[in-house]
Formats: structure tokens, C-alpha cells, sequence
């Protein structure tokens, strides 16, 4: 029996009595966020992967209530700051939603009146998943509602294909043993046979479970250079925390090394870059307040600093090497000196409560964007004056963006869309700072049937990259699990790829004898999607996992975020690096990277 079903099958022969958490476990000195009230569960958010909002009493992300019992969030086992948000909830429940104005340590106890599912996030880190389901005993089966209300405003039967994509992507994202592991011949999502009533009808869990064979392909046309993934679940011997930084040679495909950070108990690595020589990586320790710098071939750990809470993505300024971090669950990008021992000197907002995520800086060096997630909002920022100018998406959550090589546009991608919009990216006119349309990524998706018509059909985009030569932009969706790629020229989605669970990031990498692969890593599997830009078709999956590392405790390979190819693509970085080879201050490795690019790649 797995995890899950023991937790199922617990809750239904339980069928909770009502009995309160503090009785359970035996702890009665509760500080209550509403005086009086007293939880009857708790869900505790910690680091730990897969298990971010997690009941004490069992283990598990999800709890069971009665009407009218009331649940504890609060914070335990974290080295940062989160919000408490609702991602979903039985439309008309009292007092819904749940969102705290901006990260922080406080906890929330919230009482729950309308049987059905209620499931939490944290905005910051959204993919941290906890539920409450309130189930009334009269009723047969697990209650999961009639109609649910999404935080994005829109409104969906309970039985509807994007209510049950949510519902298997909360039990396989909780769920390390659910993960599609690539080391073993299928993949095998077996959810136990437990009864659920949805819209009053009752249908098993059982339904959702699925099973699809695991085949690997390396590209048969070689890489040039190598492309770092942020394996941001692994688990390490002597590490506390979560998260690798892995290592892949793309002549031969195969894992070179990983970067471990066992000394700094490095907390949930997340995003990458390095310097012109490829000397130094800048590794941001999302679930902590750190920047470490490491040597991209020893692996040795030249310095750890902090920067702000939720550190999530580091990139660099093309024209003088400055690093810029920025602080996720804050409300500025931290401007640092490059370097074995980068130093900040200076902090640039982006506005009040912005929580910037995914940047990007324009290969002219002029200007910086920012998504913001908890703002709803995209910053352009003037690098010469450090003045910023906030522009509306009208999405929820923008998590990542990338601009065209000759810095007019940026794409910035919406985790969810407002309605009439399911999911989107916001195109923006960097320049003239202002927002020119949105595209609509799932036009081609019916949510309430699940019928897709088309190749626009992508569900919580994440990162989106622009590919070097300005033509295509490929987004990662984390729910639909596809690529999709849109036409720059039209701003219409013109191919969509089959990805893995919890599809996340995305960067562009050389292809030897010319042109681009596109490298997308996925958090719940252990592989690394490889797609032919000149083709537009998936050349093959990378393998992510070290399988004869013993010091790989748990989760080989997973959590792929992330992605850091070498050479650097985009010709703003690589033409700094370019300046330099033949005078002796690029290693011999790094020289016949560049000696195997084509003038085309090189931008000449």
C-alpha cells in the first residue's frame, strides 16, 4: 500500500470524530490566530520536498474536517518566509478566501463551514501545496464539492477535466513515490480505490490513477558545452535541507558532477548564471536568504551571503558583470559585485508588496524587468537611473519573464490568467513600458470537458524564455505538463510538446554545427526534455539521476528548476565572453566551446 492510500484509508475508517489536533498529539499550548478558536488539525510548512504544508500527526499534506472544525497553518520547519493562500475552495464557503497581504511568519487559523476541497499555497512558492477537506458524515464518499472557485476569480464544476487535473497534481505533487522516475520502465501513478462525491455523485479516486511506460533518447546531434539543472529535491547525506545543482555534458549526455553544498546545507536551489569565463556559479538558495558562489569544475564554495528572503533568480548585467538577485518574498532585486565573493551595493525596489521572481535584463544592458508575483505586475527598470516603472499584467502570480534579443519586448508569464484568460503571457513593450496584449495559452482547451482542439494548450506556465535569434517563445506549463512555443511574429502559439509533471524551467542551449535545443526540467520527474528549435520536436530525455552516487539519499534527480546552459546563448553575454578568447584567460575547456560555434551562433 502506498503513502497515500494509507492516509485515505485512514481518514475513511477514522471518519475523524472531531477529536482536536491538540488532543491527538498532545500539545495544548496553541497560539490561536482567532481567539477562541480551536483547530482541530494542523498543517505545519516546512523545506521538506513534496510535503511543504504537512500534518504532524501523520505526515501528510492533506487533513480531513467535519463543518464548523477549524484548521491551523502556521510555520515550523522553514528558513524563510511564505504566504498562506487559498488556491482553490468550495464556491460560497464563509470567509474565503484565505491570502495574507504579503510573506511572513504568522500562522492562520481559519474555520471551515462548506463541505468540499480547500487547497492552499504560498504565492512565493507556489507549487507548495496543503489541503483541508471538509466532509460531511451524512454524505457517502470523501467530500469534494460542487462547484469550485479558483483564486483567479473563475468558477468550475468539481467534475470537470481541469478540477481533476488539480486534483491528481495535488496527490502526485505531495507525494515523492508518485514522482515519474526515469531510472525505472514506467511510470506508475496507482491512487487507492477510495470513494469520492463530487456534484453528489460518487466516483472513485482510483479513477485518476494512470500508468505510462519511461523511455529514454538521448539526442542524436550533440550539444556543445554543458547545461547545469537546479535538482532542487534531491536529498544528501549530511544535508538537512534539499537540492543538488547537476552537472550534464552535452557531447555525450551524460551527468558530470553535482554540486552538493553540504557544509551550507544549501536550502532548495533554484535558479543559476556564472561570470564571462564560466569560472564562478551564482546559486540562490530559494527556501533560505543566500547567494552561494562555487567553482564550476572543483565545486569548491568560495563564498555564502545573504540577501534577502526567498533569493530566486541571479542573472547578470551584460555591459559591466554586476549581479542583480532578486528577493522573492521582498519587495527588491539586490544589485551585487561579481566575483568569488560577490558583495551588495545596492537594493532596488521594484514597489510595495512586488515579490519579484523570474527576471530578465535587456542584452544592451539599458533595462530590467521583473515579474512580480503578489503585485499582479511587471517592473521595468532603467539600469542608468535604477528608476522603476510598474505595469499591470492583469494575471495572478507573474512568475518569470525573457525579452527579444534587441530588447524591445518581453514576455512575461502569468501563472494563472484572469477570466475570461485560463493561462497567459503578457507581452510588454520594454521601451515604451507599457503592456501590449496577452496571449492566451489554453485557447485551445475546453477546462469543463477536457477536449484540446488545438495546439494552444498550456496550464500554469512557469519559465519562458525567448530563443536567441528572436523567433520563438518556449514556456514551461507546470499543470497541462507540455512546451508550449509561440511565433514571435504573430504572438500565437504555433506548437505544443508533451512535458513531464510539474514542467518548470526552460532555457535555450548551442546545438553542435548550428542552431539551438531548447532544455526543459521538471520538478515531480528526473529527466530533461531536449527540443530541436529547427525542428520544433523533442530530440530526446536526459536522465538526471546519478545512479551510482550512494550519497543520494532520496529523490535522485528530481525537482528539476533551474536551467543554466553553457555557452551562454544570448549574444549580449556572449560576445563579453567572445572578447576574450585567444589571451589566455578562458580555460582550454571553455576556448573549444566557443572554437565549435558557428558564426551564426556567435551572432557574427
Amino acid at each position: 500500500m502506498t503513502k497515500i492510500s494509507k492516509l485515505t484509508a485512514a481518514i475513511l475508517m477514522a471518519g475523524f470524530s472531531g477529536s482536536s489536533w491538540a488532543a491527538q498529539s498532545g500539545v495544548d499550548d496553541l497560539i490561536l490566530s482567532v481567539p477562541g478558536l480551536m483547530p482541530s488539525a494542523v498543517l505545519e510548512m516546512s523545506d521538506e520536498p513534496g510535503l511543504w504544508f504537512k500534518d504532524p500527526v501523520d505526515g501528510d499534506a492533506l487533513v480531513v474536517l467535519k463543518p464548523k472544525q477549524a484548521a491551523m497553518i502556521k510555520m515550523t520547519d522553514t528558513n524563510t518566509e511564505h504566504t498562506i493562500t487559498s488556491l482553490l475552495w468550495p464556491a460560497g464557503a464563509e470567509n474565503f478566501p484565505v491570502d495574507q497581504e504579503k510573506p511572513s511568519s504568522a500562522s492562520v487559523t481559519q474555520a471551515f463551514d462548506k463541505p468540499g476541497l480547500y487547497v492552499f499555497t504560498c504565492k512565493v512558492h507556489p507549487y507548495m501545496f496543503g489541503a483541508v477537506v471538509v466532509d460531511d458524515p451524512d454524505t457517502k464518499g470523501l467530500d469534494i464539492g460542487k462547484e469550485l472557485q479558483l483564486v483567479t476569480g473563475a468558477k468550475v464544476p468539481a467534475s470537470s477535466d481541469i478540477a481533476k487535473r488539480l486534483l491528481r497534481t495535488f496527490f502526485v505533487a505531495t507525494t515523492p513515490s508518485l514522482w515519474r522516475d526515469y531510472s525505472k520502465p514506467e511510470w506508475d501513478v496507482s491512487l487507492p480505490d477510495i470513494p469520492l462525491n463530487i456534484e453528489g455523485n460518487t466516483i472513485s479516486l482510483s479513477a485518476l490513477s494512470m500508468t505510462m511506460p519511461n523511455e529514454l533518447k538521448k539526442p542524436a546531434t550533440p550539444g556543445v558545452g554543458e547545461v547545469w539543472v537546479n535538482t532542487q529535491f534531491e536529498m544528501i547525506e549530511g544535508k538537512k535541507k534539499a537540492g543538488t545543482a547537476t552537472r550534464i555534458n552535452t557531447g555525450d549526455w551524460n551527468v558530470v558532477s553535482k554540486f552538493k553544498g553540504v557544509k551550507e546545507d544549501m536550502n532548495n536551489p533554484h535558479n543559476m548564471w556564472t561570470d564571462k569565463r564560466y569560472q564562478n556559479i551564482y546559486q540562490t538558495a530559494w527556501f533560505d536568504k543566500k547567494l552561494l558562489t562555487f567553482d564550476r569544475v572543483s565545486g569548491q564554495t568560495y563564498s555564502e551571503v545573504v540577501v534577502g528572503e526567498s533569493p530566486s533568480h541571479v542573472i547578470s548585467r551584460p555591459s559591466d558583470g554586476m549581479l542583480y538577485v532578486a528577493i522573492n518574498a521582498g519587495e527588491q532585486v539586490v544589485k551585487m559585485t561579481g566575483g568569488k565573493n560577490p558583495s551588495a551595493q545596492k537594493s532596488i525596489n521594484t514597489g510595495p508588496h512586488t515579490s519579484p521572481h523570474g527576471h530578465y535584463i535587456t542584452e544592451d544592458s539599458k533595462y530590467m524587468v521583473t515579474p512580480n508575483a503578489l503585485a499582479g505586475s511587471v517592473s521595468v527598470v532603467d539600469l542608468n537611473t535604477d528608476t522603476n516603472t510598474e505595469i499591470p499584467t492583469g494575471g495572478v502570480i507573474p512568475i518569470a519573464v525573457w525579452g527579444t534579443p534587441n530588447g524591445s519586448t518581453a514576455y512575461a508569464a502569468n501563472l494563472l490568467g484572469t477570466p475570461p484568460l485560463l493561462s497567459s503571457l503578457t507581452v510588454i513593450d520594454i521601451p515604451g513600458k507599457k503592456k501590449l496584449k496577452d496571449i492566451n495559452l489554453a485557447a485551445d482547451y475546453d477546462p469543463v470537458t477536457g477536449k484540446i482542439s488545438g495546439e494552444a494548450y498550456g496550464l500554469l506556465p512557469i519559465q519562458t524564455p525567448v530563443s536567441p535569434d528572436g523567433k520563438y517563445v518556449v514556456t514551461a506549463n507546470t499543470l497541462s505538463a507540455t512546451v508550449t512555443i509561440v511565433d514571435t511574429a504573430t504572438n500565437k502559439v504555433v506548437k505544443s510538446l508533451p512535458c513531464e509533471p510539474g514542467c518548470h524551467g526552460a532555457h535555450f542551449g548551442m546545438k553542435k554545427g548550428g542552431g539551438y535545443y531548447a532544455y526543459v526540467a521538471s520538478k515531480f520527474a528526473n529527466d530533461l526534455i531536449v527540443i530541436d528549435m529547427d525542428k520544433l520536436e523533442v530530440a530526446g530525455r536526459v536522465l538526471l539521476s546519478d545512479l551510482k552516487d550512494g550519497s543520494i539519499t532520496a529523490h535522485n534527480g528530481m525537482g528539476g528548476q533551474g536551467i543554466l546552459p553553457l555557452p551562454i546563448v544570448e549574444h549580449g553575454y556572449l560576445k563579453e565572453t567572445l572578447k576574450l578568447s585567444g589571451k589566455g584567460e578562458l580555460s582550454p575547456e571553455v576556448e573549444g566551446w566557443l572554437n565549435a560555434l558557428t558564426p551564426e551562433q556567435k551572432g557574427i
